[in-house]
């Protein structure tokens, strides 16, 4: 017996092979893709509080032709190493094009400085989160996505500092294009993930996964003095799961939106001659496959190292995550497995240089990329299922996934792989 749901399914996917064989065959496209550089993700009134050191640093001109210190970089990066079998117009204006390409910033997130007084230096965290977009600007659909990250810790002296007004827009410029590290920049990493991209069609090829629902506990006191908003942590859980989805799956995914239920994405970009931002209205696909995140919170351990070296202490942080993966489309749940990670590492009492924040954002981090690759590689599932201990001269940290059914987490592993886009 067919349900009517399965009914329905049926008789559309029947109705477009019999009626529409040329429209689906005819989305192959192999015209020119305008490159219309730097943008941000968000709407015009947002940009200076979401991006308060991305926007200056995005925004610095560097020749006569008022060409941004971004722009110039991405451009010289797309000409030295081209995208191969794609004609990717690097003056925005090539007639007839169908499609767009843009470097789109998602989100930004400062952790602050660290002094070290043994040498005399400072060190900034920024975090960065960036997507590729390749959309048509005539319908403003987006054609596929992929994520970029940049992760920047930076090492300055002090008496460098001084030189700036602003060290912390000087140090993002350096994310975006140094001579000094060229292969570990921003604009590296968006290349990088353009090979992960498709620009065959002039729709979304294959299913279309997205990061929709981020749920953290309730506890307030979670968040007190923890360098993060509630809000700001969730943000930061959606790009970062994106990221390492994208990363580790070799797969486009729908850029992640702070506003549940939103089908649009703004893109704004930059106007170096009016110096004024132009504002694009659009829509992202529906999701096919819809990723739930539930983190469970969080807990720091501190004891003494010794009992006569108590400004020393080891500190052990432990938190849980749960994956959830739902297939829109056939109403079911896919996935469903629970994690867990620790970190111990040795921190004064003072805590001058550690930020809690920063620590938990960087240990779920490096759980979602490790669930991600579980996924896809064999041989680490089976080794994340009984424990993956890393160690080094600082810390040492462990993960693990919290399932002893086996046949229960290759099934459901085997099942969300299957149905990831094959482009």
């Amino acid at each position: 017996m067919i349900t009517r749901r399965n009914f329905n399914k049926l008789s559309l996917g029947s109705f477009g092979l019999i009626l529409c064989p040329n429209i689906l065959y005819a989305q192959n496209y192999s015209g020119p893709i305008n490159w219309v550089g730097g943008s941000f993700l968000t709407s015009a009134s947002d940009i200076e509080k979401d991006f308060p050191i991305t926007k200056p640093a995005s925004e610095i001109i560097v020749d006569e032709n008022n060409s941004t210190f971004l722009n110039k970089y991405l451009i010289n990066k797309l000409k030295s190493d081209p995208i191969s079998n794609i004609d990717l117009n690097l003056s925005g204006y090539a007639e007839g094009a169908e499609l767009a390409l843009t470097f789109g910033f998602s989100a930004e997130f400062d952790f602050g400085k660290f002094d070290d007084e043994t040498d005399n230096t400072s060190i900034y965290l920024i975090y960065s989160f960036g997507q590729s977009l390749l959309y048509n600007p005539k319908s403003r659909i987006i054609v596929s996505s992929v994520p970029v990250r940049h992760i920047a810790p930076h090492v300055v002296k002090k008496d460098e500092i001084k030189n700036f007004k602003n060290i912390k827009v000087e140090l993002m410029k350096r994310a975006f294009h140094n001579q000094e590290t060229p292969n570990q920049t921003y604009i590296q990493q968006f290349r990088n993930m353009l090979q992960k991209q498709s620009f065959a069609k002039k729709e979304w090829l294959g299913r279309k996964p997205k990061v929709t629902d981020i749920i953290l506990p309730d506890d307030e006191n979670l968040y007190k003095n923890f360098g993060l908003s509630k809000e700001k942590f969730k943000e930061f859980l959606g790009q970062s799961a994106t990221f390492a989805f994208g990363y580790k799956l070799n797969s486009p995914i729908i850029p992640y939106t702070k506003t549940k239920g939103l089908g649009l994405t703004t893109i704004m970009r930059f106007n170096a001659a009016t110096k004024l931002y132009q504002k694009v209205a659009t829509k992202l696909p529906n999701p096919d496959l819809e990723i739930h995140l539930i983190h469970q919170g969080w807990e720091f351990v501190e004891e003494p190292l010794q009992e006569n070296a108590k400004n020393v202490l080891n500190v052990q942080l432990g938190m849980g995550v749960q994956l959830k993966v739902i297939d829109t489309f056939e109403e079911e749940e896919i996935y469903n497995q629970s994690f867990f990670a620790s970190k111990q590492y040795l921190e004064n009492n003072d805590k001058v240089m550690r930020s809690d924040a920063a620590t938990v954002c960087e240990l779920t981090e490096a759980l979602l990329e490790r669930i991600f690759q579980s996924v896809l590689d064999d041989n680490y599932r089976i080794k994340l299922l009984k424990g993956d201990q890393v160690e080094s001269s600082l810390y040492s940290a462990y993960f693990q996934l919290d399932n002893e059914n086996t046949d229960e987490v290759i099934s459901q592993s085997k099942k969300f792989f299957n149905s990831l886009p094959k482009a």
